[in-house]
């Protein structure tokens, strides 16, 4: 019997006729580009030279060798850690003057799509990143699309959307090999940006379920890097999968260890799985959760990536609005040193008050006393005292120069174009 072709079946050539198969990524598919990414990112370039402002921080707090410090050895750490966070002068450039968001919550959350679906840039972020794998990324507002990796050496290195995208598990379970261990961060800079340019973005590492049963050194990790990261955001948004049905206590003890000063908002996740009344549900129980807690909360609120939706509200562009009224910038780090060398400024002008107010006592003393060996000794203490109120004075006036060269240096670094890029 004669085959019959129906000509109601479709014509199998032309079905899929433009569909492209996705090709492989050639860093994970060929291991001669693999070793040439890791090579790139790996090399160990000097430092950037950051030991002429310390040395001239050193040379501040010998200032004080005679005047007793509030804090003294806390001021100093502070000191240092800012001098150690110059060496990320790329992050520095990139940040300066801009409220760092960052996103954080359980491994699975959805951040990765959560933030490639507010912030408009689409599926820049790899969205299949395991815990131990995953490097923080910061998105920011640019007028062109560009892809840095900082590596933990202080330079930058340009990367493309292939070897962006092999920043995965994938490469992880093809060679066995993490980007995080020396790679500081990311910084993707897009012209999709839909928020306002104050604003960056920080993909958090994901971290896992803790578990006491089944602790693990690498469910430790994971959660130090994660917390790490988001202790050096200004603000936080948590992510909470809605299949979980609300706040675990296990995410309330994350969010509590962080010691937030600014207020967190809330975003159930995958919203659309579930239907509205349940919706509703979940969030007045975890707004009445968070109540019972000590956490700064800004609210809860729930959406979905994939239908670029928030339900039951409008609090995610409220909560921007907020991050950029306040007045939180720690990536700032020229106004961190301002601010640190004010308080010691202040001891030093407590100093000279206390000297002073100390010299017109004494004064006074003389003047109204009538007793010879008395005024000998008064006028003994006066001269010893104005003579220590003279040298404060004179030591405020090398301190504020000091200041100033301080302050020129650090400026002139951030600002020099010729610091590894």
């Amino acid at each position: 019997m004669p085959f019959i072709i129906d000509e109601d079946e479709p014509d199998l050539s032309t079905l899929f006729q433009g569909v492209k198969v996705p090709e492989p990524n050639m860093y994970i598919s060929d291991s001669s580009q693999a070793v040439r990414l890791l090579s790139e990112l790996i090399r160990n370039e000097k430092q950037p030279p950051v030991h002429r402002i310390k040395s001239m921080v050193a040379q501040l707090f010998a200032l004080f060798s005679e005047i007793s410090l509030d804090n003294e050895l806390e001021l100093y750490e502070q000191f240092l850690n800012l001098c150690a966070r110059l060496t990320e002068i790329q992050k520095i450039r990139k940040l300066q003057n801009k409220a760092v968001v960052s996103f954080g919550g359980k491994f699975s959350a959805g951040k990765s799509r959560f933030i490639n679906a507010i912030s408009g840039i689409q599926d820049l972020l790899p969205v299949d990143q395991k815990p131990t794998t995953s490097v923080p990324t910061y998105i920011i507002k640019a007028d062109h699309d560009t892809l840095s990796a900082n590596s933990i050496y202080g330079y930058s290195t340009p990367l493309t959307t292939q070897s962006m995208g092999a920043l995965t598990h994938e490469f992880y379970d093809t060679y066995g090999i993490g980007f995080s261990a020396f790679l500081d961060c990311i910084i993707a800079e897009s012209s999709s940006f839909i928020l306002p340019e104050g604003i960056a973005l920080l993909d958090t590492p994901s971290y896992t379920k803790y578990d006491e049963k089944s602790l693990s050194k690498m469910t430790l990790s994971d959660r130090q890097r994660a917390f790490e990261q988001l202790r050096a955001s200004d603000y936080l948004i948590w992510l909470v999968d809605i299949d979980n049905g609300g706040l675990t206590q296990d995410d309330l003890d994350f969010l509590a260890s962080l010691h937030f000063q600014t207020k967190v908002l809330v975003v159930f996740t995958k919203a659309d799985l579930k239907p509205e009344h349940e919706i509703h549900e979940i969030l007045n129980l975890a707004r009445q959760t968070m109540v019972r807690t000590a956490i700064p909360c800004f609210g809860v609120t729930a959406y979905s990536s994939n239908q670029n939706q928030e339900y039951c509200g409008n609090l995610i562009p409220v909560f921007f609005q907020y991050v950029l009224q306040d007045s939180v910038r720690s990536n700032d780090l020229f106004t961190a040193f301002q601010k640190l060398e004010d308080q010691l400024r202040q001891n030093l002008v407590r100093a000279i008050d206390t000297t002073g107010h100390t010299a017109r006592d004494l004064f006074g003393g003389i003047t109204r006393s009538r007793q010879v060996m008395q005024i000998r000794s008064l006028v003994e203490l006066w001269g010893r005292t104005q003579q220590k109120y003279t040298q404060l004075r004179k030591l405020l006036k090398r301190y504020d120069n000091l200041v100033t060269q301080i302050n020129h240096e650090i400026a002139s670094y951030i600002q020099s174009e010729d610091q590894h890029g």
